[in-house]
Order: C-alpha cells, then sequence, then structure tokens
C-alpha cells in the first residue's frame, strides 16, 4: 500500500470532522475565551531578560505550547525544527546535543536556569536535562561569547525549567499536575508528576519525573540496540520575596540514568572498540539567586552561586571492566543593570572552577587527565538609540583560563578579549534591519590538552596512543550577520499577521581544534598510529535563514528554510558535520475556539554531496529525504483542567539517516500523553 499520502488522508479526515462538530456547535460559544492565551515572549539567554522583539540577535524560542505538541525526547528535538539547527549525536535520545549553523559538541555553550553546564569527556552524553521539565528553550545563533565566555563559538542553548509562577495563578495558593504519556515505537511510559505552593512571600514547586523504554525501533523494521534506559528525577525551587525589591530563590535538581549503551552511543556496537556497557550516570545541581530590582534606575542586579555535579559509573558487559568519571563545577554569576540617561549597561563578572577526574579499568586503555580548571571574567554591554530610529549596541568581555594537569604536573594559562557590535535601523515601522559583528572563543578542554594512555588496540602490543598537546591554542570565531525582522497587521484583513525573519552570516573560525587519529603501519617499519588533537588554520562557515509565521484567527502556518556552507580555507576541504539545506512547513488549526488544535509539520533535507575532504576516500554522501508530522492537542472549555496530546512524528515510517550520522533514524513514534491540573 502506498503511504506517502497518509498524513494528508489523516490530517484532512480530522479537520473535517472538527469543522462539522463546529458548525453544530451553538452561536453563544463565540463568546467564550480561548483555553489559550497567547502572551509576549521574554527570553533570557541575552542574560537581560527582553521583549524577543526587541532583541538584535539571531534568537529561536520553543515555548511551553509548542514543546507538548512535539513532545521531544531530548532537548536537541525540541529545538530541531529551528532553521539551522539539527540534531547531532546519532538517533539514541540520552546521546544526542545541538548542532547550530554546523557546530556542535563543546563549540555549543549550554545553560539550564542560567547557570552553564560544561561536561565533556570522550564519547559520553553531555545534555541532561530530562524534557519533562522545559517551559521553554532559547538559542542564541552566532558567537556569543561576549556575554557568556568560554563555549560560545556556535551559540548558546538556554533551557529553562518550570517554576510555580508557571503551574499557579495569581489568585492560586495551591495547584500542580499529574502527566502520563506512552511512546508504542520504544513502549516508552513517561510520569511526571508537580506540586506547587504560595504564601505571601514564599512560592515553593516540587516536580519529579519517571521514564522507562525499550529500545527503539528504525524506519526499516530493525531495533536501535542500546537506545532503551530508565529515566528519573526530581527538581525543587523555593522563592521567598524579601521585601518589595528584593527575592531569594533556591533550586535544587537531580537525575539518574541506567541502561546498557555502546562505549560509543553515535555508532553501532562491535566486538572490538565499541563495546556495550551498562551506564548509570547521576547529576546533581544545586543554586542559590539572589536578586534585587530598586527603584533607582542603576540597580537591578542578580548573584547566582551553583554547583553542578556529574556521575558516571560504567561497566562492560562482555567482561566487566569499569570506568569512572566525575566532574564537579562550582561558580558564581554577577551582573547588574543601569540605566544611565538613555543608554542601557548590563555588566556583570563571572567565574567558575571545574573539578575533574577519571579511572579507566583494564589495560590498554586512555588516561583522561586528574585535572583542575578555572575560568574567570568581566563583561559589559551598552545599548544607545544615537537618533530617531537608529540603535548601537556595543559590548567587550574579558577572560582569564588555566588549566593544570596533577597526574602529569602540567599546567597552562591564557586569556582573550571578545568584543561585539550592532548597528539597528528601524527602516519602517514595519521592518527593523540589524548589521552586527561578534568574536568568541573556546578554550581547549583539559581533555584535549592533556591526554595519554591507549585510545585502541588492534591486538595486544599494537595499540593507538594518544598523545597531549599542552600548546593548543584557544578556538577563535569571528561572525558578521546581516539580519532583517519584518512585521505586517492586516495582510489579508484586519484579523491576520505575518512576521518574517532572515538572516546572512559568515563566521570565520581560526584555530579550530579537531582531533585526529592517524592510521596504522604494518611495514617495514609497524606503527600502530596516534591520536591527539591540534588546531586548523582557518575555516568560514557560512549560510542563510529565513522563517516566516502567518497567522489567521485560528490558523497558524509557518516556513523555515536553512542553508549552511563549510570549508577549511586552507585546504579548500568540506568541513564536516555540516547540515543538509532544509525545509520545515508547519501548519494548525485550532477548532471549538482553540479547544482542538490540530497540526501537520513536514520536513525536508536536500542530499548533502559537500563532503569533499581528505579522510573521505569513499566519496560518502547522504541521501536526502522528507518527513511528515501530525499533532493534536485537546483541552475541553467544559473540563480546562484535562489536556491530551498526541503526535505522531515520521508517519510514513520513513528509513532515512541524518547527514554525517553513522545510525539510521527511529521510524514511526505515536506519542500519547494525558495531562491533569488542579
Amino acid at each position: 500500500m502506498n503511504v506517502k499520502p497518509l498524513a494528508f488522508c489523516i490530517s484532512a479526515a480530522l479537520c473535517g470532522a472538527a469543522v462539522a462538530a463546529e458548525n453544530q456547535a451553538s452561536e453563544s460559544a463565540s463568546s467564550e475565551q480561548s483555553v489559550f492565551e497567547v502572551k509576549a515572549v521574554v527570553v533570557s539567554a541575552t542574560r537581560i531578560e527582553t521583549n524577543i522583539d526587541d532583541v538584535a540577535r539571531p534568537v529561536a524560542v520553543v515555548d511551553k505550547q509548542t514543546l507538548e505538541t512535539i513532545q521531544p525526547q531530548s532537548v536537541a528535538q525540541a529545538v530541531a525544527h529551528e532553521p539551522n539547527i539539527t540534531v547531532s549525536g546519532g538517533p539514541r535520545a540520552n546521546n544526542q546535543s545541538v548542532n547550530i549553523r554546523g557546530l556542535s559538541g563543546n563549540k555549543v555553550l549550554q545553560t539550564v536556569d542560567g547557570v552553564r553546564q560544561v561536561f565533556e569527556s570522550g564519547h559520553r552524553p553531555s545534555y541532561f536535562l530530562e524534557p519533562e521539565l522545559l517551559t521553554s528553550v532559547e538559542v542564541v545563533k552566532g558567537p556569543a561569547s561576549s556575554l557568556w565566555g568560554s563555549g560560545a563559538v556556535a551559540g548558546v542553548v538556554s533551557q529553562n525549567t518550570v517554576s510555580a509562577g508557571d503551574l499557579l495563578a495569581p489568585e492560586q495558593n495551591i495547584g500542580g499536575f499529574v502527566k502520563t504519556g506512552f511512546n508504542d515505537n520504544n513502549d516508552q511510559t513517561t510520569t511526571t508528576a508537580a506540586v506547587a505552593g504560595r504564601t505571601d512571600s514564599v512560592d515553593l514547586l516540587f516536580s519529579a519525573y519517571y521514564r522507562d523504554s525499550n529500545d527503539a525501533e528504525l524506519g526499516n523494521g530493525e531495533s536501535l540496540v542500546g537506545s532503551g534506559s530508565e529515566n528519573k528525577g526530581m527538581l525543587a525551587k523555593a522563592q521567598w520575596q524579601l521585601d518589595d525589591a528584593q527575592s531569594l530563590e533556591f533550586n535544587v535538581r537531580a537525575a539518574n540514568v541506567e541502561g546498557s549503551v555502546p562505549s560509543n552511543a553515535s555508532a553501532n556496537p562491535n566486538g572490538s572498540s565499541n563495546f556495550m556497557i551498562g551506564r548509570d550516570q547521576d547529576t546533581l545541581n544545586a543554586a542559590v539567586d539572589y536578586r534585587i530590582n530598586t527603584d533607582s534606575p542603576l540597580l537591578n542586579a542578580q548573584v547566582k552561586a551553583y554547583w553542578n555535579s556529574v556521575e558516571m559509573d560504567e561497566e562492560r558487559i562482555s567482561d566487566g571492566r569499569t570506568d569512572k568519571t566525575e566532574l564537579d563545577v562550582y561558580g558564581i554569576n554577577l551582573n547588574n543593570v543601569s540605566q544611565v540617561g538613555d543608554v542601557t549597561l548590563l555588566y556583570g563578572i563571572d567565574g567558575h572552577r571545574e573539578e575533574f577526574s577519571a579511572d579507566r579499568g583494564g589495560d590498554n586503555r586512555p588516561t583522561p587527565p586528574d585535572a583542575d580548571t578555572d575560568i574567570f571574567g568581566g563583561f559589559v554591554q551598552a545599548s544607545y538609540p544615537v537618533a530617531q530610529g537608529w540603535r548601537v549596541e556595543a559590548g567587550v568581555r574579558y577572560d582569564y583560563f588555566s588549566t593544570e594537569a596533577k597526574n602529569l604536573g602540567e599546567d597552562r594559562s591564557d586569556n582573550d578579549v571578545n568584543p561585539s557590535a550592532a548597528i539597528i535601523w528601524q527602516a519602517q515601522d514595519w521592518l527593523e534591519l540589524t548589521l552586527r559583528h561578534d568574536r568568541a572563543f573556546r578554550a581547549p578542554s583539559s581533555e584535549e590538552l592533556y591526554s595519554t594512555g591507549y585510545h585502541f588496540c588492534m591486538f595486544p602490543g599494537f595499540c593507538n596512543s594518544f598523545e597531549p598537546n599542552p600548546d593548543l591554542k584557544p578556538e577563535q570565531a569571528a561572525n558578521t550577520e546581516l539580519m532583517a525582522k519584518a512585521q505586517f497587521n492586516g495582510v489579508f484583513g484586519q484579523d491576520d499577521s505575518l512576521q518574517i525573519h532572515s538572516s546572512v552570516f559568515q563566521n570565520k573560525v581560526d584555530d579550530f581544534i579537531q582531533q585526529i587519529v592517524t592510521d596504522p603501519v604494518f611495514g617495514p617499519q609497524m606503527d600502530p598510529g596516534k591520536t591527539y588533537w591540534y588546531n586548523v588554520d582557518e575555516a568560514t562557515i557560512k549560510g542563510f535563514e529565513i522563517s516566516a509565521n502567518y497567522a489567521y484567527q485560528a490558523f497558524k502556518a509557518s516556513l523555515a528554510y536553512g542553508i549552511v556552507r563549510g570549508e577549511d580555507d586552507n585546504s579548500n576541504d568540506d568541513l564536516t558535520d555540516i547540515p543538509a539545506d532544509t525545509l520545515t512547513a508547519d501548519l494548525s488549526y485550532g477548532f471549538w475556539h482553540s479547544q482542538l488544535t490540530t497540526g501537520v509539520r513536514v520536513t525536508h533535507a536536500k542530499d548533502q554531496n559537500k563532503t569533499k575532504y581528505e579522510a573521505n576516500v569513499d566519496g560518502t554522501t547522504y541521501d536526502g529525504y522528507t518527513v511528515g508530522d501530525l499533532y493534536i492537542s485537546y483541552q475541553p472549555a467544559s473540563f480546562a483542567a484535562l489536556k491530551i496530546d498526541l503526535t505522531v512524528n515520521n508517519i510514513t515510517d520513513r528509513h532515512y539517516r541524518q547527514a554525517w550520522s553513522e545510525l539510521d533514524e527511529v521510524g514511526r513514534e505515536v506519542i500519547l500523553s494525558a495531562k491533569y491540573s488542579f
């Protein structure tokens, strides 16, 4: 049977049924208030809470309502439909990370509630937040070290967790929700609950979740070995309003993930180098957040102290060999916003210390460094209206960083300065143009600097070994970007609107850090090769993206298109991990005054044949694909406490592979969830 028209047929049937029911509804229903309220979008990923329409950076925001329709299995999946943002790390959800404009891994800085997350070790995961705890995700695209310091070479993924204020109405003192869900692809069950309370001066929240899944099924019917897991965790928040100007918040988050997975989860397991392991992963995060906002325009400050802990215990299933990896991060952020005349100043200082240690069992193993890393920085950003319709932004940040490998008795230190500048022109009431330039850097990690020991062995006594490179330079990025925002009201009538955002950019990356694994030589002299990190002199990443959003009453349509190109400026080789050109279209309609919303999303990725680089001796390219998703949300006005969401991903069960991935993607997923709020 031809299944390609299935998405259209189901969507049409649902729409037809809903239209028939709507025609039968009484005319008095027209006076009822919509269940869903549209609120202004305020972002904090730029370190100052700002309406998104006033942000002069390319920022993508995925709000709570969108998250509930996507029902993502990872943070990366939550933002994967935004232009020039893709999932990196393969289809195993616990191993996925975010690729922004062709850069991923430690070149993308991630934060949770304003606290940076910096874990990095081999092929192990680095995104630990359960998507059920998210209330929004913000992505700053392009270098942002002038605000955030080391790591923001590609941008920032800012994850925001639920708070008591998200669950309680203004006059409500206690409330919460219970939610349960099922994914038929991997027999996954998910249960989430939260309770919030409020007194005159204190807001309290406690939330917990449990997720259990088997191995996922691919589009060809095969199982994705090592993709099932058991996830559980909790989130607790207490916010104390000390007085009208001051507040103090305590935030604790803990999570545990257990399951069997290949040691390199982005590839298939084998019996020689990518073994199946049992992983027990614990994370613990704690933060204290003090804020003061006085009547004085000079003082609107925040002080945040935090501790992040990651502990991974691993055991090779075939022989019981054990590994242990630990990271503790201690940090503090201080920033203030001052209004001096027409000038808005954002300034502050950050500092954090990373304490990394690891034990590797067995013979002929890697020897990760027992290392401490310190990074301290100060920044200032100013915004000033220079003339009618014209505004300038300028900023600069200084960072000092040092790393000490205690097991080797070696250390190094360096510093970096990163400026940013933007000119914003309100050309028309409906059109804003922005030209900006941003610099960024990433300090080399202790693993890149000081790894020793053996990477892998081909046979006893013939092992590829790690070679430290303490002279690695920090990566540098310089991005120039032209942005346009257009807003039209009353395009075809009085009740519709159209928003168009577009950007063209060029990111010059110097001293790009890349890992090299040299090939073995079997004669005349035997050489097993080596593994090391080195700096690529120059690389250029450039591209274009555009998104359009149209709304007419309960009808919404969006279109997003992204293009990225990457090249080594010295060899003219194509860069790896550059995503294929991708077009995403999304249509939805709300019936019965948005009690029932149905939508369809189609993603089309073109062939990725820009894969000419020295190591690609086989000339590997990646075929394009088209994938359709459906989503339905139902929240009856007569029982608004109940909300049901149905998501059908990859509805045609397409068997495909994303560019640069070593694994095929997951097949059809039918995800059903029910949420009861009180």
